[in-house]
């Protein structure tokens, strides 16, 4: 072999060997993060956390199943996180959790002292126990300070709360309060790093707009995980909820920690769907409610369309019954509606549709109580429902985006009774795909124009909401025709027609005119 040929070799093993060090590198600084939402569900820990601090350079999926029974082999860095809630640690879990840091891998456990209802623990704090920390219900006092690795940084916080370590000499204090509290520690636990930190250091936006303390919890996050090295082609997988129960209308999934609540839960279902139904005037869109999921949380639920989340505890059930009938309603309202969501009240009507249900299922107290509170709310922003655009408007009150729908409703029900159906009836019919591709707010309007047989347009005009029929691909004489309801009597229709505007077929037909 020739001098070049041996200068050639030899280029193409260093480079070989560059490539391998820094894929190795790239695998030791990957992180393959997994969020635990299976003892507290938030909107933002199911992905915001992960956006703020794990992504672009790792990745986060979510647990939503029975911790233990997850299987970690494709992750080095576990997210526990857990509110006021029932949702204890099991033995199972706290193994997992011991054996998980034995191997290398990471662990951050985020809380802030609470406890639910009238229980005696912070479930957290079971979980912390064996290895020498707890959260305490002690409010750290502002301006909180790094120490160690920390020393130089700013640190951000929501309303922290302290912790308490029982051998102080074994953990790294990270950050502290005014008064010299723990906020922030870690200590080694086998090969890997244990991080316990109040939850008040990370960002808490739904839209995960608020990434505070990034420049310096990323890289901690790194080097938390950094004790176990993951394949970057193996991804960790999502976990939902493991337990599969099918009933008559669709199948509940739940964890294990959510089966005191399922069958409670799916029994107001049970009830309150024929109701919904009634209600509407139609059945469910064609492939949506096709599952229900339990939340461990008492702060809401989400529609997918095909799934709904409920939040198991919410309105303090199972003790209070009115609330679950409320959010079940809401949730299933959104799914009801496809394909289509409600342009101008689309929150609004989903739960003025849950107090409706509450009243025809014999709660009218709840559901009444309810009802007046938004529409008084509502009113200190805008005291004749005259003012505040909610179409255009900008910073429009949330009570106001919910209540001055439910306040409309209530004026056209007492002319017709039965509007929500006869609104949803004529919705179905007329917004198909292949009449229109987006629902807008003037095509809501001239939906309840017909289904009120009146033009609606004048009237919510005067109400500050800026709509306007011609911009509705809905408003033609055919679209009257197609409901099957008889053209309103105009005086100026006859004139129009003579003069050529307004004729049967037209796009926008008098009736929509002022």
């Amino acid at each position: 072999m020739n001098h070049h040929s041996s200068s050639k070799l030899l280029g193409v093993v260093c480079l070989l060997i560059l490539f391998v060090v820094s894929v190795e590198a790239a695998a030791a600084e990957r992180i393959h993060c997994v969020t635990d939402i299976s003892h507290t569900f938030s909107f933002y820990f199911d992905g915001r956390f992960g956006t703020n601090y794990v992504a672009p350079d790792g990745i986060d999926v979510r647990n939503w199943g029975t911790l233990h029974k997850y299987d970690l082999a494709d992750a080095n860095l576990l997210i526990l996180q857990s509110s006021a809630s029932p949702c204890r640690y099991t033995p199972e879990d706290i193994e997992a959790v011991r054996s998980f840091l034995a191997e290398g891998g990471g662990v951050v456990v985020l809380g802030d002292f609470a406890l639910f209802r009238e229980e005696e623990t912070y479930h957290p704090n079971t979980l912390l126990k064996p290895f020498g920390a707890r959260f305490v219900d002690v409010a750290a006092q502002k301006p909180l300070q790094g120490e160690g690795d920390l020393e130089h940084e700013d640190i951000a916080s929501y309303s922290p709360k302290t912790i308490t370590l029982d051998e102080p000499d074994d953990w790294r204090i990270l950050v502290e309060d005014a008064r010299g509290r723990v906020v922030m520690a870690n200590k080694a636990v086998g090969k890997g790093q244990l991080l316990v930190a109040s939850r008040g250091l990370c960002g808490h936006n739904p839209n995960a707009s608020d990434p505070i303390n990034d420049q310096w919890l990323r890289p901690l996050l790194r080097r938390v995980s950094a004790g176990k090295q993951v394949d970057p082609s193996r991804r960790p997988r999502h976990q939902m909820p493991e337990n599969l129960t099918q009933r008559d209308r669709l199948p509940v999934r739940y964890s294990d920690y959510m089966k005191p609540y399922a069958d409670a839960i799916y029994e107001v279902y049970d009830q309150c769907f024929p109701v919904i139904e009634e209600i509407m005037g139609v059945p469910p869109s064609e492939g949506m409610l096709t599952s229900l999921i339990l939340l461990p949380t008492g702060g809401g639920g989400f529609s997918s369309g095909a799934n709904i989340g409920l939040a198991a505890w919410w309105g303090n059930f199972p003790e209070k019954r009115y609330g679950m009938v409320e959010l079940i309603t809401h949730e299933s309202v959104h799914s009801w509606v496809h394909p289509f969501p409600e342009p101008i009240w689309n929150e609004g009507i989903a739960t003025y549709v849950g107090i409706l249900t509450g009243m025809k299922l014999g709660l009218e107290t709840d559901a009444q109580s309810t009802l007046d509170g938004w529409i008084a709310g509502a009113k200190r922003y805008d005291p004749n429902m005259d003012k505040l655009d909610l179409v255009h408007g900008e910073n429009i009150p949330h009570v106001v985006r919910m209540a001055k729908p439910m306040w409309i409703f209530e004026q056209l029900r007492k002319e017709k009774p039965d509007v929500v159906t006869r609104y949803f009836q004529t919705k179905r019919k007329l917004a198909t795909r292949d009449r229109i591709t987006q629902y807008t707010a003037d095509d809501s309007i001239v939906v309840l124009s017909i289904a009120m047989q009146r033009d609606l347009f004048p009237w919510f005009r005067s109400l500050g909401i800026t709509v306007d029929s011609k911009q509705s691909q809905l408003a033609t004489d055919r679209a009257f025709k197609d409901v099957g309801w008889a053209l309103p009597t105009n005086p100026n229709r006859d004139a129009n027609r003579e003069n050529g505007s307004g004729s049967v077929g037209s796009a926008h037909p008098t009736f929509f005119y002022e």
